[in-house]
């Protein structure tokens, strides 16, 4: 075996600057080795052929993996080499895709089985969720292109592979250093065109000054922002988890001696420390895709410059930055268009092409953004959480599970199996669950209740003057950490025998969206509705059985 003494060495002093467990630290040191792997890549890769870029990639994965898990890669490899081979005998076909969920899910939740113990175990099922994931991606990605283009939607045809990947290639897929172990998800063809250099917009960043290329760089910009929050939330949270440790919550001081009051604050504050424990690995792990290239949209932003007498340059009605820049990234790479696209490309090689008519800007780099921080921080309410976590995932269950479910003709059914896919997949645990089933009440009945809001006679006073939107502002954010507390201490102490006490002391206060249909009378009694919606019906309701009438997919198709 690789001797990896002198990293464990290193590995231990961090633990206990950080008073924490080294196998956490080996974890999180192991992503931030993804930062020195990609800025070698992006060095040197220019140089080297594909194969030698693939196998950079694929050794540099395996060495990180052997560091944290040693010959347990071997759970990996078979993955890997099972899938593959079923789709290279049946690809293209439905038995494809279901052995892909089948085997990968079953794998991973036997291996959770066999092996965690009923804590944040970090073992080789840490990277094999990675890998379940895109792995079923992948065959979802085969069977697409082996349909005919008229079958497939065109989101599906920008990710579907009519050709059958190579062995080198498909093994550095699965390994890229800086996304196995913390994600993000990505297809195929966008590690393909990474790969051999079609990905990112070079012939716009030719004759570039050293500011465009070091400081204006959009994607040095992203790296180091998202380097130095994912730094400083690890170095927080760690302070804040030894003086918010999960363990006091199970004491008998915490249960019983303490006041319903604090020992709900508590919880709160260890709902938001276990949240943004995850934010701040995701973007550690982002930024390093980032600067690998990986991050890159391959769209720009173009702005047609015309003369103008009284105002000089004017821009075109199409993708003005003034406008594209007071948006969030993720809703500016909405306004930009593809850079191969034939006008753009025209427009380029064009010799008449001037820099001062035309302005070309690349798109932020957010293909790999699992986090939008503004949108999470500022959240006052659940739509905006949505919007903000967890993001790159919940479009992947978006598009290979969700709308993957249509032959089932029933919306309602589909966001069932699509939530219990997601807790399946993080483990088999009560926990889990309960976070899940919590998620898809709060979301039904918050959407519900702020309809009636909406509607009322109160919301021009709400919604349009600045008392009203400091006091919706205030209530929402304090109903976001409220409603994040229950499920979120569920879901870190997993076990029943452990969560129920937790909540059992607050008197299971983050259920009480369960009597929602006998306040809802009273909220709409006190919310009297406008005149002109006296005769409306609202988008969402709940059914005569009690079931909540509410798309869990809505905030996720506004990533």
């Amino acid at each position: 075996m690789i001797p990896f003494d002198w990293l464990d060495t290193f590995a231990q002093m961090v633990a206990l600057k950080l008073n924490s467990d080294i196998v956490s630290v080996r974890l999180i040191l192991s992503v931030l080795f993804g930062y020195p792997i990609a800025l070698a890549y992006s060095l040197l890769s220019v140089r080297w052929s594909i194969p030698q870029r693939q196998m950079y990639l694929l050794l540099c994965g395996v060495f990180l993996f052997g560091w944290n898990f040693g010959f347990d890669i071997i759970h990996m490899i078979i993955g890997i080499f099972v899938t593959m081979f079923v789709n290279y005998f049946s690809c293209g076909t439905k038995l494809s895709v279901v052995f892909a969920f089948c085997f990968n899910m079953a794998y991973l939740l036997s291996g959770s089985y066999i092996y965690n113990r009923g804590t944040y175990d970090i073992n080789w099922t840490t990277p094999y969720c990675i890998l379940c994931l895109r792995l079923i991606g992948l065959t979802w990605d085969l069977y697409d292109g082996s349909k005919p283009a008229a079958e497939i939607s065109k989101l599906q045809k920008r990710s579907a592979l009519s050709t059958f990947p190579g062995v080198l290639e498909t093994l550095s897929f699965c390994f890229v250093p800086t996304a196995f172990i913390s994600g993000p998800q990505f297809p195929m063809c966008h590690y393909q065109a990474f790969i051999d250099g079609s990905l990112r917009p070079y012939a716009i960043l030719r004759n570039r000054t050293f500011l465009q290329r070091f400081i204006f760089n959009p994607k040095v910009q992203r790296t180091v922002i998202r380097f130095t929050m994912g730094i400083a939330g690890i170095l927080i949270l760690s302070r804040m988890l030894s003086r918010f440790p999960a363990e006091f919550m199970l004491t008998e001081e915490f249960q019983q001696q303490w006041g319903f009051l604090s020992r709900l604050v508590y919880m709160i504050i260890f709902g938001q420390i276990t949240l943004f424990r995850y934010v701040a690995i995701w973007l550690i792990g982002e930024g390093a895709c980032v600067l690998l290239g990986l991050g890159c949209t391959g769209l720009v932003h173009i702005r047609h410059l015309a003369q103008d007498d009284d105002n000089g340059f004017t821009g075109g009605k199409h993708h003005d930055p003034s406008e594209v820049r007071t948006k969030s990234a993720l809703d500016r790479r909405d306004s930009a268009v593809a850079w191969n696209e034939q006008s753009v490309a025209q427009l380029i090689a064009s010799k008449t092409y001037d820099p001062t008519r035309v302005e070309i800007r690349e798109a932020d780099h957010t293909a790999c953004a699992n986090i939008s921080l503004g949108n999470l921080l500022l959240a006052t309410n659940t739509d905006h959480l949505v919007s903000g976590f967890n993001i790159n995932t919940n479009k992947w269950v978006l598009e290979y599970v969700y709308k993957r479910l249509r032959f089932l003709g029933n919306k309602k059914l589909s966001q069932v199996f699509t939530l219990l896919f997601l807790a399946l997949w993080h483990g088999l645990y009560s926990g889990y669950f309960v976070n899940f089933a919590t998620e898809f009440l709060v979301i039904a009945v918050e959407k519900d209740f702020l309809c009636i809001i909406k509607r009322s006679v109160y919301s021009d006073f709400l919604y349009k003057t600045k008392i009203g939107f400091v006091l919706t502002s205030v209530l929402g954010k304090l109903h976001v950490l409220f409603l994040l507390a229950s499920p979120l201490v569920a879901f870190y102490l997993l076990q029943f025998h452990l969560w129920f006490p937790v909540l059992k002391s607050v008197y299971f206060v983050g259920f009480i969206y369960l009597l929602w249909p006998l306040m809802r009378p009273l909220v709409k009694s006190a919310f009297p509705p406008k005149s002109s919606h006296l005769k409306s019906t609202p988008s969402a309701q709940f059914q005569p059985n009690g079931m909540p009438n509410v798309d869990i997919t809505e905030g996720i198709k506004k990533e």
